[in-house]
C-alpha cells in the first residue's frame, strides 16, 4: 500500500512538475509580450532611426559581425537631423554622451513616459541649449535638484515614473540625465536621428542628397525599423515559451510513464472487482472509461497542483520585482489543464485497454 502510494505521489509529482514548467513559461512570455507591445504602442506606429550601423546584425558565413562595413561610415549629425526636419517635422535628435544623453526635436519619440514629477523639455529649451534637465527614477534625483555633469550646472525640472525592463525605448529611462543636445559638453559617443511615420525611401534619398551620393555609391547609413526589434524580441519570446514546453514534456513524459505503471499495478489487485463487474454486465468499453477517467482524474489532479506552484511563484516574484507584474494568464491555465488531460487519457489507454480484456472468469479466479 505504501508502494502504491508512493507510485502515485511520484506521478503526480512528475505531471505538476511539467504543468509548472509550462504555465509558468508561457505566463512569463505573455506578460513580457504584453509589455512590450504596449511599450512600442506608445509610440504611436512605426519610428525610423537612421544610425550608422543597422540594428539587423550583419553576419558573414561563420557567424561574425562584419564591423569593417561599418567602421569608416561617418557618424549621424545634428545638421542631418536638421535638414531632415525641413521635411519630416515629427522628428528628433539622440546624442549619447558618457553621463548624458542629449535630444533636440520631438524628444518624446524618444522617451514615451510619463513624468512622477515636474515637467517636460520645452521647444525653446532646447533650442536655446538650456541647463535643464530630465532624470530617472532610479538617479536619486528630485525635481528642482542640482546636478553638475561634465563641468555643467544643470536644474532637474522633471523625473521620469519607474519604468522597469519591460519598457521599450531607445533609453535607459530609469537611469537616464536627458538633457537638451546643445547643452553637452562631453563627448558624444553616438547618435541617431529618428523620424515617425515616414516613407523608409523618401528618409533615404534625403540623406543620400545631404551627403552627396552618386547613384553608383552604396548608403553610408542605416535607416532602422522599430518594427524589427519587436520582432527580434517576439522571436525571443517564442523560443522562452519552447523552451518551457519542452522541458515540461520531459516532466510530463516521467509523470505520464509512472502513472501508466501505477495504473497496470491497478488492474492487477483489481482484477476480481473488474470481472465481477463483468460477470454483472459491464462492457468491455464501461471497463475502459472507468480506468481512462481515474488516469485523467490523477492527471488533472497534478495538473492543479502546478497550476497552484505557478500562482505562488507569480506572487513570490511580484514581491521582489513589482514592475514586471506577472500573472498566470487564463490562456497559459487552459493549456497547462488540457495538458494534463493529454498526458492522462494517453498514458491511460494501455492500462484501460489491458483491464478491459481481461477474462472474466480468469479474473474471478484471481481474485480467490
Amino acid at each position: 500500500m505504501e508502494t502504491d502510494r508512493f507510485r502515485k505521489r511520484l506521478s503526480l509529482l512528475g505531471v505538476a512538475v511539467g504543468i509548472y514548467s509550462i504555465v509558468t513559461a508561457l505566463s512569463l512570455v505573455d506578460c513580457l509580450q504584453a509589455s512590450v507591445q504596449e511599450g512600442f504602442a506608445a509610440y504611436g506606429g512605426d519610428i525610423l532611426f537612421v544610425d550608422r550601423e543597422p540594428f539587423e546584425p550583419d553576419l558573414n558565413e561563420d557567424g561574425v559581425f562584419r564591423w569593417w562595413n561599418y567602421a569608416g561610415r561617418p557618424a549621424v549629425t545634428w545638421q542631418e537631423y536638421r535638414y531632415l526636419s525641413e521635411s519630416f517635422p515629427e522628428s528628433a535628435f539622440l546624442a549619447y554622451g558618457l553621463s548624458t544623453v542629449g535630444v533636440d526635436g520631438s524628444w518624446p519619440l524618444l522617451v514615451n513616459h510619463p513624468l512622477a514629477e515636474g515637467r517636460g523639455l520645452t521647444a525653446g529649451e532646447l533650442a536655446d541649449g538650456a541647463a535643464r534637465c530630465l532624470a530617472g527614477s532610479e538617479t536619486e534625483a528630485r525635481s528642482g535638484d542640482v546636478r553638475w555633469i561634465d563641468g555643467v550646472r544643470y536644474e532637474v525640472i522633471g523625473v521620469f515614473e519607474k519604468a522597469g525592463m519591460t519598457t521599450v525605448s531607445p533609453v535607459d529611462i530609469d537611469h537616464v540625465l536627458l538633457v537638451p543636445y546643445k547643452s553637452m559638453k562631453g563627448p558624444v559617443l553616438r547618435s541617431s536621428i529618428a523620424v515617425a511615420e515616414a516613407d523608409p525611401n523618401a528618409v533615404r534619398e534625403r540623406m543620400r542628397n545631404y551627403r552627396r551620393l552618386s547613384q553608383l555609391e552604396a548608403d553610408n547609413f542605416a535607416i532602422n525599423r522599430m518594427s524589427f526589434l519587436r520582432d527580434e524580441i517576439n522571436e525571443i519570446f517564442r523560443l522562452v515559451a519552447r523552451l518551457g514546453w519542452l522541458v515540461g514534456l520531459f516532466s510530463l513524459l516521467a509523470g505520464g510513464i509512472g502513472m501508466a505503471n501505477m495504473l497496470y499495478v491497478a488492474v492487477e489487485e483489481r482484477k476480481a472487482e473488474i470481472g465481477l463487474l463483468r460477470a454483472v454486465g459491464a462492457r468491455k468499453r464501461d471497463i475502459s472509461r472507468q480506468f481512462r477517467i481515474e488516469a485523467a482524474g490523477q492527471s488533472l489532479l497534478g495538473g492543479c497542483a502546478g497550476i497552484l506552484l505557478a500562482v505562488i511563484t507569480t506572487v513570490i516574484v511580484n514581491l521582489f520585482v513589482a514592475q514586471l507584474k506577472l500573472s498566470i494568464t487564463p490562456t497559459a491555465a487552459l493549456s497547462g489543464i488540457i495538458a494534463s488531460l493529454i498526458i492522462g487519457l494517453t498514458f491511460g489507454y494501455a492500462p484501460a485497454k489491458a483491464a478491459a480484456t481481461l477474462n472474466p472468469v480468469e479474473a474471478l479466479r484471481a481474485g480467490n
